[in-house]
This record gives C-alpha cells, sequence and structure tokens, in this order.
C-alpha cells in the first residue's frame, strides 16, 4: 500500500533518518511512518508549514491513503476533496483541541467530515471529537521514543535531581505547582534541570525558580533537543511533570511521563486524563514532596513500580504496536504472519519483527525493545514463528528454561521455534587441533573462543557467552521446554556449519 503522512511540522535529516524539533511530527507521522515502512508499505512525507498555500502538486500525490496529520491548513480540504474524487482513503490525525478557536475550528470540523478515518491520540481527543463532529475515532496512542534505561531510584542525597522538560507551553504548570517545590526545597536541598526552549522569558522564569530558596534549590537551564532530554533523565533522580490548573482535563498525550518511565526514572506527576493507565504505579496527583516521601521511604518498590510501567509501555506504547494500529487505520486489512526475530541485535530481518533488550547495535535499531526474559509486548498464542540466532548462548543455564517458556507463551499451537547458535563440540574439536590460533581475541578465534566467550570487540557484557550447547544438548533443552517434531537442521546465518547449528521444533 502506498501511504502519504502530510504534516505542517519542518522536517530535517538526522543522524538516523528524518526528525523533527515537534513532538507531534515525531510521535504522530515519523514513528508511524517508520513502522508502516517496515510492514512492506511505500510511506511518502510531505510538509505543508502552517501559513503556506498547500501546493498544488500534493492533489497529484501517488497515494492509497493519505494522513493528515495537525493540519490548521483550510487549503488542504481541497486536496482532500480532489483525492477522495481518485480514490483516495483519507485519514484525520487529531492530536490538540481547538475547535473553539475560530480560525481553526471551522478547518478542524471540515476536515473531520471530510475524512474517511479519524485518528485521536487520546481517548479525551476521541470524546472531543464524537461530541463536535458526531464521528468515532480510533485512538492510537503516542509511541515511546528515547532509550529504554534499568529503572532506578538511588539519590546521592542530600541533594535531589530533578529532571523537568517540555515545551515553554508547559512552564505555566511550575509556576501553579511552586508551593510543593518550595516546600520540598525546605525539607531537603534540590537541583532542578529545565530542558526547553532558551530564551529570555525561559531565562527570567529559571532565575526566579531559582530565588525560591537560594540556599537549597539551584537551576538549571538546558536548551532542550531529544538528546539533551534523554542525559537529563539518565542524570536525574526523579523527573517531575506538574500540570497548570487550565490543563488539568485536556486532551494531553502521556508521551512525557512515558518517556520519563521509559528512561528508568521515578514520574512525579499531576493527573491528566492520559495518566491514568499508570495511576496504580505512580504518586500520580499526589504532590512533589508526598511523591518523593514515599519513593525515600522504600525505594526497591518504587523501582519496582517503574519496572512494571515499563512492561505496559512495551505492550501498549512500542513502534510495533502502534505501527500495527495504523496500518489499520489506513486501511491494511491483511492478516500477515506475526514472525518475531528475537535478540536482533545489529541483524534487522526484513519479513520479522525486531526484538532486542537495547535501543541500537551498532546504528541499527529493533522494532521492539524489550527484556527476552518477558515478552511483554506480544500476546499469548500470537507468533507464527520464533528466530533466535545466536541468543540463547547469551543467559545463564539456570535460567534459559524459564526464558524458553516464555517465548513457548508467545508462540501459536503449530508455531515454529528457530533455534541458530555455536556448537561448542564443534569448537572444542578445532580448538584442540589448533591451539595457537584457537587462542587468539580476533578473527582467528571466531570458531573456537568466540564460541565459548563471545566476541570482545563488542565490550559488553551482554554480549558474553554464558553456556554452551551440543546439537543433542539444544535438542534436549528445547523438547524439555515443551516444543515437539523437534530436529537438527543445517545453519542459515553467521559462519553455518560447523561452527554454528540450527535447531527446530513446533508447539503442539
Amino acid at each position: 500500500m502506498r501511504i502519504a503522512f502530510v504534516t505542517m511540522a519542518p522536517l530535517r535529516q538526522g543522524p538516523a533518518g528524518p526528525t523533527s524539533d515537534f513532538a507531534s511530527a515525531r510521535y504522530r507521522v515519523l514513528i508511524p511512518a517508520q513502522q508502516l515502512a517496515r510492514l512492506g508499505h511505500t510511506v511518502q512525507l510531505l510538509t505543508v508549514p502552517h501559513g503556506v498555500a498547500t501546493p498544488p502538486q500534493l492533489r497529484d500525490v501517488a497515494c492509497d491513503t493519505l494522513v493528515l496529520s495537525k493540519s490548521y491548513n483550510p487549503g488542504n480540504e481541497q486536496v482532500i476533496a480532489s483525492l477522495k474524487a481518485r480514490g483516495v482513503r483519507i485519514v484525520a490525525d487529531f492530536c490538540d483541541d481547538h475547535f473553539d478557536k475560530p480560525d481553526i475550528g471551522p478547518h478542524f470540523r471540515n476536515v473531520a467530515a471530510l475524512a474517511d478515518e479519524l485518528v485521536a491520540a487520546t481517548p479525551a481527543m476521541a470524546e472531543i471529537l464524537r461530541r463536535r463532529t458526531g464521528r468515532q475515532a480510533t485512538v492510537i496512542p503516542d509511541p515511546v521514543e528515547g532509550p529504554r534505561r534499568e529503572p532506578r531510584f538511588a539519590p546521592r542525597l542530600p541533594r535531589l535531581r530533578i529532571a523537568w522538560f517540555g515545551h515553554p507551553s508547559n512552564i505555566p504548570g511550575i509556576i501553579d505547582r511552586s508551593p510543593e517545590l518550595k516546600a520540598l526545597a525546605a525539607h531537603m536541598p534540590l537541583h532542578l534541570t529545565l530542558v526547553t526552549e532558551v530564551n529570555e522569558d525561559t531565562r527570567e522564569f529559571a532565575q526566579a525558580v531559582a530565588n525560591f530558596d537560594p540556599v537549597r534549590l539551584s537551576v538549571e537551564l538546558v536548551p532542550w533537543s531529544a538528546e539533551a532530554t534523554w542525559a537529563a533523565l539518565e542524570a536525574a533522580d526523579c523527573a517531575w511533570i506538574p500540570v497548570s490548573a487550565m490543563d488539568k482535563n485536556t486532551v494531553k498525550s502521556a508521551n512525557r511521563l512515558v518517556e520519563a518511565l521509559w528512561a528508568g526514572r521515578l514520574a512525579i506527576a499531576d493527573s491528566l486524563p492520559s495518566y491514568e493507565p499508570f495511576a496504580d504505579l505512580l504518586p500520580i496527583g499526589k504532590g512533589l514532596q508526598q511523591g518523593v516521601l514515599a519513593a525515600l521511604a522504600d525505594p526497591a518498590a518504587a523501582e519496582k513500580r517503574i519496572r512494571e510501567a515499563q512492561r505496559r509501555i512495551g505492550r501498549d506504547h512500542s513502534g510495533f504496536a502502534i505501527g500495527r494500529q495504523w496500518a489499520r487505520a489506513a486501511g491494511d486489512t491483511a492478516e500477515r504472519a506475526l514472525r518475531l526475530n528475537l535478540g536482533c541485535g545489529d541483524k534487522i530481518i526484513g519479513g520479522y519483527v525486531n526484538v532486542d533488550v537495547v535501543e541500537a547495535r551498532a546504528g541499527m535499531r529493533p522494532d521492539v525493545i524489550c527484556d527476552l526474559h518477558n515478552l511483554a509486548p506480544f500476546a499469548d498464542a500470537s507468533a507464527d514463528e520464533i528466530l533466535s540466532v545466536h541468543v540463547v548462548e547469551h543467559f545463564w543455564r539456570w535460567e534459559i528454561g524459564d526464558v524458553l517458556r516464555e517465548w513457548m507463551r508467545v508462540l501459536k499451537p503449530g508455531g515454529k521455534m528457530i533455534v541458530e547458535c555455536p556448537n561448542i563440540q564443534s569448537a572444542c574439536q578445532a580448538f584442540l587441533e589448533n591451539p595457537r590460533e584457537g587462542s587468539r581475541d580476533d578473527q582467528g578465534g571466531q570458531r573456537t573462543m568466540w564460541v565459548f566467550y563471545g566476541d570482545p570487540k563488542w565490550e559488553d557484557p551482554l554480549m558474553i557467552h554464558r553456556w554452551g550447547y551440543t546439537p543433542e544438548s539444544l535438542q534436549s533443552l528445547l523438547a524439555e521446554v515443551g516444543l515437539k517434531d523437534v530436529r537438527q537442521e543445517p545453519a542459515q546465518f553467521k559462519l553455518r556449519e560447523p561452527r554454528d547449528m540450527r535447531v527446530v521444533g513446533v508447539k503442539p
């Protein structure tokens, strides 16, 4: 299917592909487009800036579906009508409520009336669309962005480090909640990092916040970028997401909350409708001081709750989950086999959903980031095939059974599990034949020492081998976890036979 995304946000080329300083473009256009391309669709990205006349060539765009993202331009209505006349499916995406604005509201209503499918970023936005237009909208949440980090709440007291990040339009939340900040500063020294646009107003604001308590509250203003946000969260003990009184019932998405949790940080947030899925885990609506003191009383419990929040994020906000929802909205009704490439590393395989625990390796990003001990993004009996290439040897022998049983949970009855890994028997024979060559740590040792311990050039504990298998022991292991018709087949990846081996089994 040919899918075109139209956005008013400026796009630019980044090291890993197109990017934007606008969160709406990254969450509602770029990440969905990337996932749709991985599903096999042809995707175009088109920019029509706000206030600029709609280019005539947009009417001639070759596509089956056009996704109109955050449109403020009335000229787009003529494009929609022209494309609809050619049989193009129109999807209109709404992430803000501007129906009451006289310069935008009529355009919003016209777009909603013309579109074949309405998409909303939150349930609250979908309800607004229902009330304003009488139409139902499909809710597709924002995908998670940024690196996943291990949950950590271990402040180096006495000073607590707090991160706040966002557009300057979110600053009124800090102003409304400033008594909470002052109260906590009276209780313990604080360092507040503000990651936002740096201009005269934000500089004055940062200085005003520092003046709350010049002795016990220090403030650092950092120019916004995605990378600066992630660095600030990495350095912080917790993230603070205050909300102004006028924003309490807005349609804002949970992207800031999700990003902080994905970075492994305790998020202390005011209440918003989109935060409710995490209300049982986080101090939402409890206030800054109460949230911090409760976490300090039991840091291990705080980290456990962050871990559970990450599991939910992996399930509901992964690029994989979001991409499939966008595919359905775009009109893709094809039933595709779900094939998982678990522990993909830098080997991204077409036709598979590539899954790994790290956000990138050698510049290659997986489709889904999750721990292979817990495949939370995938439902029971949902995968038609599971492929694992040089992964099982990275687990301890005492844990591998539980890991494989978790993979079995996801595999459909009749589905195939394919496991390739080094053959330690072959490696031992090769080593004994030539110990001098076989003991090298470079390419000379890839059939011997690399099999025993892993490739040292990665300089990464995750890449170390923790157990070795022969064809017989690997077949026994797969049979032990419940696979049937377990058999050895010729290896198809890495160095293949005789260094490597491939064992296949079927879930009954």
